[in-house]
């Protein structure tokens, strides 16, 4: 499987460097399946003796128990300090990987109880950590892993019931019937179940990810241009960007970019190409193959080393499983390696095993070649752990950047940044450092007390510094369409101060943007806000209704198209555009307050009034909605109601009383204050008025 990652990182065109690394050593990576490879392999060799395997499960036991009982720790802190510390709190990372290894650590269990005669003391461990570990797979919510439990304890209650000889029946047999029950319940309960534990503990956690139809259609499109060598490694995620379906934009998870698809291996079927699939199924076909020899027809004798070799071979099976039909982290991933590892060691101890080694004494060349070897492994593996150290470093400081920029501290993140780039250039790190610029722009623009020149030479200082970033995490990841979106961000930035040239170059970049990920109805949607700052209305339009091809219900683009449709004169359409935005969003008031001013607009005088009360039923401090809900009440002759909502608008503030107060007059003396004259600077004769904010003066 390295072997095809190799390959893949040579001849796929994504470059050995992104081929070995990724953005941060993935796991769909050339440089993380050696490490999986160097593992395993040092675990078969270093692993001799049935002490050695004693030792590796013992500690596996503790740390097991430890991460176990922090979960039970951080979920009774969760209760009594919900603020500070949430219920998915745990040491392995994301959630459903301490949930794949729990169930990896209750089927062992269950396992270990069935082979061996614990203690007392033993036993109780064992099954008080079965429980609590049942408990977190309920949290974790997985069907996968509660039918992976559920197979293993239904093979285990079988075994029990068919061998002759049961040392202790009750015991036996009771464990695996009880996590069966469990796991059944679970699995027959689904969602409702699941939902009700993980909210009674408010441990909520979404572990969204394409279909495996979703996936089969990209490793389709990518075996089009690319059979034999797929995307390269870790480049499912720009394979999506560029093939995924447009039916997904209308889904709840239109915007998300996945970077893997529905199972790690099958990711890795579409990033390696043929190579990487016949590889993957060569390994699988092989370890099934030696595994069900091993335990049917060649168990060891040895007691401990026979649970050693089911248990590993066990586990290892649970992880490969995990591993096609979902996405296990690193660590679930290397426990599975070291678990094979454990395995291939003791087939050593096999009935009829035969072992054979090499004597250098005896064949001093052939030990020049493999002490020769080894010491470039060894040099090879120096640079290496070099390579990922400063990775690591860089990654670090990345975060520390991000966390900076969010919390307002422009100087700090600009300095981790910097430092980021300066242990691993990244694009994400330039993205920062363009974002910072962009921060200290709109904090140049908003600063009265700069003198013009010295605002003048920062804004230009910034402006540069924020192009170069944006230009430099391009050319680091020219395929990434977050970094062209965000040059054209830049540049976009400064169109309305009539810059030459930044017009043409933030449209270029989101072009490349489009070019990228053609699904995406956000960037069509940008392009029609960059042809408005150019007062482009007839272009933005086209981008509007391409965006809104993309994504019937993108409500953004509907709402903006309305306004553009009432500015090109087409008020029938524009009504038609916010209707159907608000057929999207009916609980969106502003939304909701523009077809109550299209209808108007259109002489549906009884339609805005409906409109409009709706938008004040959903924001009873909308002003505006409130001043045009008179002002259409006023119209159709019901001077009551007209007074009682411009009686509303004046009770916000002194301003709006002052504002309304002749209107308010004139409705309660039964006269109508709003002549036809007058509809046109209120715009609801052929131009949109916007809100003007909650509890503000209404526009007039």
């Amino acid at each position: 499987v390295p072997f095809a990652y190799l390959l893949s990182a040579l001849f796929s065109g994504v470059g050995v460097s992104r081929g070995f690394f990724g953005m941060n050593l993935e796991s769909d990576t050339l440089g993380f399946m050696l490490i999986l490879a160097a593992v395993a392999t040092l675990t078969a060799l270093s692993f001799r003796r049935v002490a050695s395997y004693r030792l590796f499960f013992k500690v596996g036991a503790l740390l097991a128990v430890a991460v176990i009982g922090m979960q039970v720790v951080f979920l009774l802190l969760s209760k009594i300090m919900p603020t500070k510390i949430a219920a998915t709190t745990n040491l392995l990372g994301a959630f459903s990987d301490l949930g794949m290894f729990v169930g990896l650590a209750v089927i062992i269990a269950l396992l270990a109880h069935r082979t061996f005669k614990p203690s007392k003391r033993i036993k109780i461990i064992l099954l008080v950590a079965v429980g609590f570990g049942l408990l977190v797979l309920a949290l974790a919510n997985s069907i996968i892993i509660w039918s992976l439990v559920a197979l293993a304890s239904l093979g285990l209650f079988i075994e029990a019931i068919m061998k002759h000889r049961i040392p202790a029946p009750q015991s036996s047999l009771a464990a695996p019937l009880a996590v069966l029950a469990v796991s059944l319940f679970f699995i027959i309960g689904g969602s409702t179940i699941g939902n009700a534990v993980v909210s009674a503990f408010n441990a909520n956690v979404i572990d969204a990810r394409p279909s495996w139809q979703s996936t089969f259609n990209i490793g389709s499109h990518v075996y089009a241009s690319s059979p034999l060598f797929g995307s390269g490694p870790a480049t499912f995620d720009t394979a999506w960007l560029k093939f995924r379906d447009r039916a997904l934009n209308d889904t709840p998870f239109w915007n998300v970019d996945f970077n893997s698809g529905v199972g790690f291996i099958p990711t890795s079927f579409v990033t390696t190409g043929i190579v990487g699939a016949l590889a993957w199924i060569a390994f699988l076909a092989l370890i099934l193959f030696f595994g069900l020899r091993m335990l049917l027809l060649r168990s060891p004798e040895e007691p401990y080393v026979k649970f050693a070799s089911l248990a590993s071979f066990t586990g290892l099976a649970y992880v490969l499983a995990l591993a096609v039909v979902a996405v296990p982290g690193p660590i679930v991933l290397l426990v599975g390696f070291l678990l094979l590892g454990i395995f291939i060691s003791t087939v050593r101890y096999s009935a009829d095993a035969r072992e054979w080694g090499i004597i250098f004494a005896r064949s001093p060349k052939v030990g020049f070649v493999i002490v020769f070897s080894l010491t470039i492994l060894l040099l090879a593996s120096i640079l290496a752990s070099y390579v990922v150290i400063e990775r690591y470093l860089a990654n670090v400081s990345f975060n520390q950047s991000t966390l900076a920029l969010n919390e307002g501290r422009l100087d700090d993140a600009d300095a981790a940044a910097a430092r980021s780039v300066l242990f691993a250039p990244s694009d994400q790190a330039y993205q920062v450092q363009a974002a910072v610029e962009i921060a200290r722009m709109r904090a140049i623009s908003a600063d009265t007390e700069l003198s013009a020149s010295d605002a003048q030479q920062k804004f230009q200082d910034s402006l540069s510094k924020a192009i170069a970033n944006a230009l430099s995490a391009t050319q680091i990841a020219p395929n990434n369409y977050e970094n062209w979106m965000l040059l054209g961000n830049v540049y976009a930035l400064v169109v309305p101060l009539k810059i030459e040239g930044s017009y043409e170059n933030a449209k270029t970049a989101y072009e490349r943007a489009a070019a990228l990920t053609p699904t995406n109805p956000i960037i069509p949607f940008t392009l029609a806000q960059l042809e408005l700052t150019k007062e482009n209305a007839v272009a933005a339009e086209t981008y509007l209704t391409e965006a809104i091809a993309l994504k019937r219900d993108y409500t953004q683009a509907i709402f903006l198209l309305s306004q553009i449709k009432v500015q090109l004169g087409k008020a029938k359409e524009a009504l038609q555009a916010a209707e159907a935005a608000a057929y999207f969003a009916p609980n969106d008031p502003s939304v909701v307050f523009q077809v109550g001013i299209l209808r108007s607009a259109n002489g549906d005088t009884p339609g805005a009034i409906v409109a409009l009360n709706r938008a004040v039923d959903l924001n009873p401090q909308f002003a505006n909605a409130h001043f045009f809900l008179g002002v259409m009440y006023a119209i159709s002759g019901d001077y009551v109601k007209s007074a009682a909502a411009l009686q509303t608008v004046a009770d916000f503030s002194p301003e709006n009383a002052e504002a309304v107060a002749a209107d308010l007059a004139a409705v309660r003396n039964g006269k109508n204050p709003f002549p036809k004259s007058r509809l046109g600077a209120l715009g609801i004769s052929g131009t949109v008025a916007e809100p003007s904010g909650t509890g503000q003066a209404p526009t007039q």
